[in-house]
């Protein structure tokens, strides 16, 4: 990004010059060519310059689309909203702060109906209206077939308008009181929503964990296949690969070469699915460039044709390596009109890779770049760097600064699915707007995939999944999801939900989001993305009081509790139910109900640990041998002799479990002494808790249950 200093701002309350640049005062995109900068005279302002998203179409302004006598005054008001912060005043601004680029197209088109309701209302200049006109306007917005949330928006940007007042020329002010002053916000328009509930749906977890076991099978499995066919058909494209070595001077003389290799491997000249010789394929192999492919003659192609030499069914690139459950994935190698479809679904599959196990948004994964792979030089962990995707122009940048950019930690498959992409295209983009060819309205140099179109490509590979490896009267490899279509806005909330119900999911997420949280405050001097944990902490607080039910339940209806802490998992359990239920109406609010409600009851694989950190045997390992120790359990330490052990009836039945292996593994004649000497002890020392555990009695269901 650069800043354009070709013309100062224009001065305050003067009317603008017609040579102003009206992104005079933003940061532009790299590589964009400050003579094509819209002016402010011109008939269409073009604000994608200053978006630094890859990923999004930000329309322009047209300004022929606005009553003739308003065009001068909200081309000023634009101008100001680009030029200066939010000005401080009444409402829920943010003073100081400046306008996203992206909302401006909004506001265009709210601010429209005013003005054309204005000429319509015999006002020619906004100074003209009064207080009264306002609650015409407001009224007739309330008339408006449209929904609550869209009527509020008209009334509100009426609102800022008259908050930029004293950066316009006299003639373009609203010479009122602020707009229906005492009003608040959520009133101005009966029925507005003000909640902060996120509403995006969370993807049913049949449906994610399928979708992700088969985005990291496409990357790692059958991902190594189709990159090949990739590059050896970009290779052919170039000329450059290997067997085209010895082609040289005309077709004629390249030809009997072809033929004799081929002759001499036993291979086939590349076909048609329809059949007869893939002509184009033939010049492809023999170097022929791009644009001389049209050249070959009659008597070439009956040299070909008369050959002798067998004509396969279709032309094929590269050869299968990858297996499914100990089977090839396909009978075939690719072919060459397969390959675009093959090469975007595996975009899709890394994308789903990328932005599900990072947490990033969508729009901050499509716009990743080469060489975003990191590693952290003093914990070893793996790194992504990008540009963080929200609120990135609230505040200006000197002419020597560079936008923001901010680390996720992330894991291993994920740094192998950036590898991939990187292998499969030279474009800046990780995730370019087309993965075949050039696009004439948003060439990938500058462009990235959009949301909508990576959602397709989702739900593409999706269907072909199911298409390519259902079998039979077998459930489809990736279920459909319930609620509504695949897109990537639902992964965030979705693996948020997923992480905190797994067996240690807490522990899990409070290291990962821990770990994130870190990187971003230190990177960030305090200026963190705190909507990462937003969604986690909510879904914290929703597993924690499903659980409290569940325990609570289980409880009342006699469940045997065993183990040091029964008495103390009894008590947690019974302050648990104390909570009544309220209105969550923030993450604050989540946050501090969760502090105040959390048992610290963590159940894990045939234990419960109710967690006392003064008593934790696996906190004192730690503190032992000199380790940190965490305000969490660590199963993978887990103690047999710890007080914080808790044993359910649940917990009972995946003891038997572990028992019977631990048995069936002692009994095992074909294994070593010593590994059934240990297993032995294990089926003896679960047999121990299974034996204490069934001779204490039932708990005594509570009172009034």
């Amino acid at each position: 990004m650069t800043v354009a200093h070709n013309h100062a701002p224009a001065l305050d309350h003067e009317r603008p010059v017609e040579d102003t640049v009206v992104l005079g005062a933003r940061t532009i995109r790299s590589g964009t060519d400050p003579a094509t900068l819209s002016l402010f005279d011109d008939k269409i302002w073009h604000l994608k310059p200053a978006h630094p998203d890859a990923h999004l179409r930000v329309p322009p302004l047209h300004w022929e689309r606005y009553p003739t006598p308003m065009v001068a005054a909200f081309k000023a008001f634009f101008l100001a909203a680009l030029n200066h912060p939010y000005p401080p005043g009444p409402g829920s601004q943010r003073p100081g702060e400046r306008v996203s680029v992206g909302t401006l197209p909004y506001w265009f088109y709210d601010l429209r109906v005013f003005a054309t309701w204005m000429i319509d209302h015999g006002i020619s200049q906004i100074c003209e209206a009064t207080d009264r006109d306002l609650d015409l306007y407001r009224a007739h917005v309330h008339a408006l077939a449209r929904q609550a949330g869209r009527k509020a928006d008209l009334l509100q940007v009426v609102r800022t308008f008259w908050l930029f007042g004293e950066h316009l020329p006299a003639d373009a002010q609203l010479r009122t009181g602020y707009p229906w002053n005492g009003t608040a916000t959520k009133d101005l328009v009966p029925g507005t929503s003000t909640g902060f509930e996120n509403k995006t749906p969370r993807i049913a977890a049949d449906t994610m964990e399928t979708l992700l076991a088969w985005a990291l099978r496409m990357a790692e499995v059958l991902g190594p296949d189709i990159l090949a066919a990739r590059l050896e058909q970009r290779s052919l494209d170039n000329g450059d690969h290997p067997s085209q070595a010895d082609y040289t001077g005309t077709l004629g003389r390249r030809l009997p070469i072809l033929l004799d290799r081929l002759r001499a491997d036993g291979a086939c000249l590349p076909g048609k699915p329809g059949g007869g010789i893939n002509f184009g394929a033939v010049l492809r192999m023999v170097a022929i460039p791009e644009d001389k492919r049209g050249g070959i003659t009659p008597s070439q192609k009956r040299m070909l044709e008369q050959s002798g030499i067998p004509v396969a069914d279709d032309t094929y690139l590269g050869c299968v390596t990858g297996t499914i459950d100990g089977r090839p994935w396909r009978s075939r190698p690719i072919t060459v009109a397969e390959l675009p479809t093959l090469v975007r679904l595996l975009y899709a599959a890394c994308f789903t890779v990328v932005c599900y196990l990072s947490g990033l948004r969508p729009g901050e994964a499509l716009n990743l770049t080469r060489g975003c792979r990191d590693r952290d030089p003093d914990t070893g962990e793996l790194l992504i760097i990008g540009r963080r995707g929200k609120g990135f122009d609230r505040n200006p940048l000197a002419p020597d600064d560079k936008p923001d950019s901010r680390p996720w930690v992330v894991v291993e498959p994920v740094h192998a699915a950036i590898g991939i992409l990187e292998s499969l295209d030279t474009q800046r983009y990780l995730f370019p707007a087309s993965a075949h060819s050039a696009h004439a309205a948003r060439p990938n140099e500058h462009n990235a995939r959009s949301t909508a179109m990576i959602a397709r490509d989702i739900e593409d590979f999706v269907a072909w999944v199911n298409a390519t490896f259902h079998h039979g009267d077998s459930a489809p490899p990736i279920p459909p999801d319930p609620t509504k279509h695949l897109h990537a806005t639902r992964f965030r909330r979705t693996l948020a939900y997923l992480i905190v119900r797994r067996p240690r999911g807490l522990i899990a997420a409070a290291l990962q989001y821990g770990h994130v949280s870190t990187k971003i405050t230190t990177n960030y001097a305090g200026r963190s993305d705190t909507s990462w944990t937003n969604d986690l902490a909510v879904a914290r607080l929703e597993m924690v009081l499903e659980q409290i039910d569940d325990d609570t339940f289980r409880l009342a209806a006699g469940e045997h509790i065993s183990g040091p802490s029964a008495d103390h998992y009894r008590d947690r359990v019974h302050h648990g139910t104390r909570f009544a239920g309220r209105v969550i109406t923030g993450v604050r609010n989540a946050e501090r109900i969760l502090a105040q409600l959390d048992p610290n009851i963590h159940h894990g694989d045939g234990m419960t640990c109710v967690w006392r950190p003064e008593t934790a045997a696996c906190r004192q390992a730690k503190l032992d041998v000199g380790l940190p120790a965490g305000d969490q359990p660590d199963e993978t330490d887990c103690r047999s002799h710890c007080a914080n052990l808790a044993f359910t009836d649940r917990d009972i039945q995946q003891q038997e479990q572990h028992a019977q292996q631990w048995e069936a593994a002692a009994n095992d004649p074909l294994a070593p002494t010593p590994l059934r000497d240990r297993a032995a002890a294990l089926a003896e020392r679960t047999r121990a808790i299974i034996h204490r555990h069934n001779t204490v009695g039932p708990t005594t269901p509570t009172e009034g249950a």
